[in-house]
C-alpha cells in the first residue's frame, strides 16, 4: 500500500514531463529571466538550486553577514560519478560532458539579484560559485523566508514552505523534472529517511538513494567581522522529510 500510493503519484508525474526536444524555452524565475537551452540544461538549472541545499552528497553553503542589508554568499555540490551518469540518463544529457554548466550558474545567481558572481567546476561533476547579495530584505532568497539579516543577527531558514516556494518560482517544465524526486516535504507526505530512500531506492537504484538522503549539508554563518560562526552539519534526509522548519542563527 505504501509503494503503490507513491508510485501512482510518480506515474502521474512521469505523465506531465516535457516531452524530449532539444531545447526548451525557461520561463521567469524569481526575479525574472529567460534563456533558450537543451533540455537537460534546464534540468539541471532547475535542480541545481535544490541541490545547493537539498539534493548532494556534499553540499556545503556559507553565508557571511555583510555592512548594512548585504551578505557574501559561497556554496558548492557535487555527485558521485554513478549518481551524475544517473541524473544524465534521466535528462538525456551527454554522459561525457560536465554535469554543471559554469555560465548557466552565473546566469542563475545573477538573477536572484547576487553581484561579483564566480563559479568554477573542481570536477566535472562539482561546482562551487558564491556571489554577493546587497540588499537582503529585496532580495527573493529573503521573500521565501530562507534568508533573514539585521544588524544583530543572520538567519538561515530551511523547511517545507521554503521549499515550496523555490519550487513555485520555477516554471512548469522545470517544476516536471523535481516532481521526480518526490521531496516528502515538498509533496506534503509524511514519510521518514528511511522510507524516502526505500521509495527513491524503487526507482533509480540505491546507489542513488544513499547519496540523496545518507548525503550531509554544512552549514557556516558568520557575522561581519568574522569573529562570531555557527557551523552546523545535517543529513540531507532529515530535511527533506521534514515537516517543520529548521533554523540557523549567527548571532553579533
Amino acid at each position: 500500500m505504501f509503494y503503490n500510493y507513491r508510485m501512482k503519484f510518480f506515474c502521474a508525474n512521469i505523465n506531465r514531463r516535457p516531452p524530449f526536444r532539444s531545447s526548451l524555452t525557461l520561463g521567469r524565475f524569481a526575479t525574472g529571466f529567460a534563456t533558450a537551452t537543451r533540455r537537460s540544461s534546464l534540468f539541471f538549472l532547475s535542480f541545481f538550486f535544490f541541490s545547493l541545499v537539498f539534493l548532494s552528497c556534499r553540499p556545503q553553503i556559507a553565508i557571511k553577514a555583510g555592512a548594512n542589508d548585504s551578505a557574501s554568499i559561497f556554496f558548492s555540490t557535487g555527485f558521485s560519478e554513478a549518481t551524475a551518469r544517473t541524473l544524465q540518463n534521466l535528462t538525456g544529457a551527454n554522459p561525457d560532458a560536465a554535469l554543471f554548466s559554469k555560465d548557466d550558474i552565473l546566469l542563475l545567481l545573477k538573477s536572484a539579484g547576487a553581484i561579483n558572481t564566480s563559479a568554477v567546476l573542481p570536477k566535472p561533476n562539482e561546482i562551487s560559485a558564491s556571489g554577493t547579495i546587497s540588499q537582503v530584505a529585496d532580495n527573493p532568497l529573503s521573500k521565501t523566508g530562507l534568508l533573514s539579516k539585521n544588524d544583530k543577527s543572520l538567519t538561515l531558514t530551511i523547511g517545507p514552505k521554503q521549499i515550496s516556494a523555490f519550487y513555485e518560482l520555477l516554471n512548469e517544465d522545470a517544476k516536471s523534472y523535481l516532481d521526480l524526486m518526490m521531496i516528502p516535504a515538498l509533496i506534503g507526505e509524511k514519510m521518514d529517511s528511511k522510507e524516502y530512500e526505500d521509495l527513491l531506492s524503487s526507482m533509480y537504484g540505491p546507489t542513488f538513494a544513499q547519496e540523496i538522503v545518507g548525503g550531509k549539508l554544512t552549514i557556516i554563518l558568520s557575522s561581519p567581522d568574522g569573529r562570531r560562526t555557527l557551523k552546523e552539519t545535517i543529513t540531507l534526509g532529515e530535511l527533506l522529510t521534514a515537516s517543520e522548519e529548521k533554523s540557523w542563527c549567527v548571532k553579533y
